[in-house]
């Protein structure tokens, strides 16, 4: 009898174990993509085909949100306030590192609400001019400027952003001051630059270069250390102020406090994403350079991020205006 009690306990024990819900394996719903910036622009032309792959790779639809507001604030509060479950997560630019220097009270803060999964890839920036402009190399604009200090007008598309600082870097590096003229993004900016009205501007490659490429403007530099290829091998601005580097960058980023296995889960599709075909033309075709850095290595690029822009913040005593 007491054999064939233990036997039924162990039965019982057995069916109760079998019955308790096995935890599901994440992702097991779909997942949310912020985008703190409006529909068409840099980072979304990136963040849908990216979701399409992630989708496919993590078995769960990766669904693009936009919400656009000034310097993706918005956007970057909304996921700061999100649960950290691995069902949120952000994709934004340089201005993720950039925009605290420009704002004190912003409503999070990037060093603690946020679980950095990774630096997705890169572009350098091209320096673009009028046709009408008489410059044609970084060694004239400067010879320019110091000819006649402000004769040199920039087109600054926003003026707390990746294009202001590199403008604003650029003439701190050589020694030189323009006139910055303030735009709501480079679409406006560009019939005052195709007509001469405003002489020079710093923007995205996929922007500007049709415009190159129709002689409707003149490339006069890219800003990365080295020369790009989809730039038609332009010269850097680095050849001729050594050490000047800006580029604009994609980070990929969830709420603090996410599980680190579900960070390493979305890192893991992040690289196997970025490799696929699809995005490996986008890129070529955009002048944009695979990262893939691990999270602890996103973080510390970040830091390093912010130091330097916000280093440029100070140093000119830049404000929004």
């Amino acid at each position: 009898m007491k054999k064939s009690g233990a036997m039924l306990a162990a039965a019982l024990l057995s069916g109760l174990l079998s019955a308790t819900p096995a935890q599901a394996e994440y992702p097991d719903r779909p997942l949310r993509m912020i985008v703190p910036f409006g529909a068409g622009g840099g980072v979304d032309a990136l963040a849908r085909p990216l979701a399409k792959e992630l989708s496919q790779i993590l078995g769960q639809s990766v669904i693009v949100e936009n919400k656009p507001s000034t310097n993706g604030q918005i956007g970057m509060a909304e996921v700061a306030r999100a649960a950290p479950d691995g069902y949120t997560i952000v994709m934004s630019s340089a201005a993720y590192a950039i925009t605290p220097a420009f704002y004190q009270d912003l409503p999070y803060d990037i060093r603690k609400d946020y679980a950095p999964v990774t630096i997705l890839a890169s572009n350098p920036l091209v320096l673009v001019a009028s046709t009408h402009f008489k410059a044609s190399t970084v060694q004239d604009m400067i010879a320019m400027a110091r000819a006649r200090s402000g004769s040199v007008n920039f087109a600054a598309p926003g003026n707390s952003g990746i294009h202001f600082l590199a403008g604003e870097l650029m003439g701190s590096v050589a020694g030189v001051k323009w006139t910055s003229v303030p735009y709501k993004g480079a679409g406006p900016a560009f019939p005052d630059l195709i007509s001469g009205q405003v002489d020079v501007m710093f923007d995205n490659p996929a922007s500007s270069l049709p415009f190159v490429q129709s002689g409707r403007l003149k490339l006069i530099a890219t800003t990365g250390q080295q020369r790009l290829a989809a730039a038609g091998n332009a010269p850097t601005v680095a050849e001729t102020l050594p050490g000047f580097d800006a580029a604009n960058w994609f980070v990929l980023a969830a709420p603090a406090g996410t599980p680190p296995d579900r960070i390493q889960k979305l890192y893991d599709a992040s690289k196997r994403a970025m490799r696929q075909p699809a995005l490996v033309e986008f890129m070529d075709r955009n002048g944009i350079g695979a990262i893939l850095s691990t999270p602890a290595e996103a973080a510390g690029y970040i830091q390093a991020e912010a130091d330097k822009w916000g280093g440029v913040v100070r140093d000119n005593r830049l404000a929004v205006q």
